[in-house]
């Protein structure tokens, strides 16, 4: 299997990143990790995450925007903070209610992501979508995420979240096989269905399957963990995560 660098969303230890950010860096490179993925900046600068990003030797892999950060009175201003930053891959983690009501809503999400992704590529960046399980939830008797991947322009890329799409009872090593070429990024998560705070690799997802498979036909360039249920401190269920994945 081609070497594929193994990442982290910084949601996933939020309290210690706006306790101590560069310490938390620190240690995140410490354990192995090799890059990371920016959920926000906080209260630090485009130009301090790109040095604290520099001396702890963890480039941004890619940064979770809102929809609204891509409106056209937005959107230059989005381009040029991550610019500075080092991010070439920005991701749209989730829809609000707004857009997801009705299928006229999701058309409506889609279609700022495909202008967003056209302007974004002027500035040699891409745009992808980060999914949830409410995408795979019936709406007017469809399935959304069906409807996204007909109407999304191929150069919007799928972040699999892989929890969440075995959460909603898909396959996502089926899933990654039908979509070849496009999950630029994975989003590692657990998914045990009896256990919550379950970490990467003591539950139900199929990992070794997974990460072959998108190594193979994904087209995937980054593998990010992403934890948010936690029976022990949040690095420490970060570290384990990666210990087990390193066992694949």
């Amino acid at each position: 299997m081609r070497k594929i660098p193994v990442g982290v969303q910084l949601y996933s230890v939020r309290d210690d990143v706006a306790k101590d950010t560069a310490g938390s860096l620190k240690q995140l490179k410490a354990m192995g990790y090799e890059c990371v993925e920016l959920a926000g900046l906080g209260v630090h600068s485009a130009a301090d995450w790109k040095k604290m990003l520099a001396d702890n030797g963890l480039p941004a892999e890619g940064a979770h925007i809102g929809l609204d950060a891509l409106a056209p009175d937005k959107i230059q201003q989005t381009i040029d903070t991550y610019a500075t930053v080092g991010v070439t891959r920005l991701i749209v983690p989730a829809l609000i209610q707004d857009y997801t009501r009705s299928l006229d809503g999701y058309r409506k999400a889609c279609s700022i992501l495909n202008l967003g992704s056209e302007k974004l590529a002027t500035a040699g960046m891409k745009l992808g979508y980060h999914n949830h399980d409410f995408e795979f939830r019936f709406v007017e008797n469809r399935i959304p995420y069906e409807l996204m991947l007909e109407t999304l322009m191929s150069t919007v890329f799928l972040q699999y979240d892989f929890g969440w799409l075995y959460r909603a009872g898909i396959d996502g090593v089926a899933y990654t096989k039908a979509h070849a070429g496009r999950i630029l990024s994975a989003h590692i998560k657990a998914f045990k269905a009896d256990e919550d705070t379950a970490v990467v690799g003591a539950d139900s997802v199929p990992w070794k399957d997974v990460f072959a498979t998108c190594a193979a036909v994904g087209g995937t360039e980054a593998f990010i963990v992403e934890h948010e249920r936690y029976a022990h401190p949040p690095m420490e269920c970060v570290r384990q995560c990666l210990e087990n994945i390193r066992k694949f």
